[in-house]
């Protein structure tokens, strides 16, 4: 249940990360109109993550070979999705009402279902590739049970990221989001670099293998550092806010502004402490995993009646 739990954790805390930055992001520009492309994207994305578990249990296919291809594809998405981000930074520039109609169209909504479609996609297919070895070791009532904690787990993240980050200043926003997109897609790239190679679809030598397995092995860390940046801009952001506020003429005003602040400070406070649970949670599996495999060391070995 707990290996399980882990599993789903990590894979759908970097979804809903990649979902809440998108949703969070179009609140800023003000694009409500672009939210239903997510929430379809998602929904496709979830049916399709289901039909590969179906897949899986009939039928005989190269799953790595698979994942390589739409790590690749994802990736690409991510790097669309920075380069959007960062022209749009620029030519907001505080005018956010005035720009925004030069983004509207067929386009824009095509393109935020493809990129949330294959970030979710990717995310689910490899949950389902993993839970379907742990579900070997372990009773189904126990690995679904984990599954669905570690998926409501996720979820929760996703939406406190949300309303975490909607008073975020812009910039400072597009500087961070762009470092953990930069991340993710680093990690999309090598990942699946490595999936293709070690299935001979691509040119390899031991040097590159050398260079990109470590990464690949020890990927958690692209794990942590990503939510880690979640987490500490909203902290930074929360601190920041801890000043008066200012002065209201009416009583009424004066308890809605601090109600707004107290809401806001508790949705921060919840993104942070959530980082920081989920950081400690799968840095102890990554350990517990590593101190499990680990060679035990050499001991001589004799010979009695032939036997060892």
């Amino acid at each position: 249940m707990l290996q399980a739990f882990i599993v789903t954790l990590r894979e759908g805390v970097e979804a809903a990360l990649i979902i809440g930055i998108t949703l969070a992001y179009l609140n800023k520009i003000q694009r409500p109109d672009l939210r239903k492309p997510v929430y379809i994207a998602l929904a496709a994305a979830f049916a399709a993550s289901i039909g590969v578990a179906i897949l899986l249990s009939r039928f005989q296919f190269n799953e790595d070979l698979f994942e390589g291809w739409v790590m690749l594809a994802a990736a690409f998405f991510v790097v669309t999705m920075i380069v959007f981000m960062m022209r749009t930074g620029r030519k907001l520039k505080g005018q956010i009402e005035e720009k925004i109609g030069s983004l509207a169209g067929r386009g824009s909504q095509i393109g935020v279902f493809l990129f949330v479609f294959l970030m979710v996609l990717r995310e689910g297919a490899e949950t389902v590739l993993i839970l379907s070895a742990v579900s070997l070791d372990s009773s189904a009532l126990m690995s679904f049970l984990g599954t669905l904690f570690g998926v409501i787990a996720a979820v929760l993240f996703g939406v406190t990221f949300v309303k975490g980050s909607v008073r975020i200043n812009l910039q400072k926003f597009f500087r961070v989001t762009t470092v953990i997109l930069f991340f993710v897609a680093a990690q999309l790239v090598v990942s699946g670099l490595h999936e293709l190679s070690e299935n001979g679809v691509l040119p390899s030598s031991k040097r590159e293998m050398a260079i990109i397995g470590p990464i690949v092995r020890n990927d958690f860390f692209f794990f942590v550092t990503i939510v880690a940046l979640a987490g500490l801009m909203v902290l930074f952001e929360a601190r920041r806010r801890q000043q008066p506020s200012p002065a209201v003429d009416s009583a009424a005003e004066k308890r809605k502004s601090q109600w707004t602040a107290r809401r806001e400070r508790l949705w921060m406070s919840a993104v942070f402490a959530s980082s920081f649970v989920f950081i400690v949670l799968v840095t102890a599996e990554f350990i517990y995993a590593k101190s499990v495999n680990a060679l035990s060391p050499a001991t001589e070995v004799s010979f009695m009646n032939g036997a060892v």
